[in-house]
């Protein structure tokens, strides 16, 4: 996002440009995540383009004293979206009171795609990396409770499909997760002679 916004203020006649992600804090401005063009871009989807903010209190109230105590002048917003959602949206700040032109809102508009497909290729890449690592612990528990049964098949001289049974039931007994009364077997943590202790005694 530094360099949509670098890229943004040096190819278009604006002074600042800020991302609007909700449930995201990239904005500077907290007015921005509570109201303003941003906000109604993102809702509408829609761009949204202000000549004079200052004339425009009585719509964003907060967002307008804001920005124009900061010293902008003028605001458009356009909206990032990922196939037929919108996403986010962003906005080019200026401290002259005029409009962007219909070919500096469609390179911005370009910009904010390009931006729109990172972020997407981001959270793909996240989510992926969140499977592998849930697909990992369940191999890695996996593998630890297969090592436990063949432990107690061998000092008990019981069959591997007994050790698990053992296993699963002293799990439920003591409340506590399979995995981690395979590993205290597997280390010597875990009373074995306990653990195969018939229940009746």
């Amino acid at each position: 996002m530094d360099t949509l916004s670098s890229e943004c203020v040096r190819l278009l006649p604006i002074d600042s440009m800020e991302v609007f992600l909700p449930g995201l804090k990239l904005a500077r401005y907290p007015a921005v995540v509570e109201e303003g063009p941003a906000l109604e871009s993102f809702e509408t989807g829609s761009d949204v383009a202000v000549k004079d903010l200052s004339a425009e209190i009585s719509r964003w109230p907060t967002y307008v004293a804001r920005m124009v105590g900061l010293g902008y002048a003028a605001v458009s917003a356009l909206p990032m979206r990922m196939m037929e959602e919108t996403v986010g949206a962003v906005t080019l700040l200026s401290a002259e009171t005029e409009v962007l032109s219909a070919e500096d809102r469609r390179l911005g508009q370009a910009l904010a795609d390009v931006a729109t497909l990172c972020l997407r290729q981001q959270r793909e890449v996240s989510h992926y990396r969140t499977l592998s690592g849930q697909l990992q612990r369940a191999l890695d528990s996996r593998v630890i409770i297969e090592q436990a049964k063949g432990v107690l098949a061998e000092r008990a001289g019981i069959s591997v499909s007994t050790a698990f049974q053992r296993l699963r039931s002293f799990a439920r007994s003591s409340n506590r997760k399979l995995s981690e009364v395979a590993h205290g077997v597997v280390k010597g943590t875990v009373d074995s002679e306990k653990l195969l202790r018939p229940r009746n005694r």
